[in-house]
C-alpha cells in the first residue's frame, strides 16, 4: 500500500541515511516496533491475570514486549 506522510526534513535525512537504500523497509520496522510498544500495556495487564501462560512465551519475545 502506498501512503503519503509529511515529516521534518532532518528526520527524513536520518532515515534515508540509516535505511541502507530501503526507506520503506526502515519505516516498516519503525512502525512495527512502535506497534509492539503500543501493545505492551495490554500484554502487561494480561500477564498479571494469566502469568502461567506468559511464562511459556519465549524469553526474546518477552524482552521485546518489555515484559522482562
Amino acid at each position: 500500500m502506498r501512503t503519503t506522510v509529511t515529516l521534518p526534513d532532518d528526520l527524513v535525512a536520518h532515515a534515508r541515511a540509516a535505511s541502507g537504500g530501503n526507506l520503506s523497509a526502515y519505516v516498516e520496522r519503525a512502525l512495527r516496533a512502535q506497534q509492539l510498544r503500543d501493545a505492551a500495556p495490554a500484554v502487561r495487564a494480561w500477564r498479571e491475570v494469566d502469568s502461567e501462560t506468559v511464562d511459556r512465551i519465549p524469553a526474546a519475545l518477552r524482552v521485546a514486549l518489555g515484559l522482562m
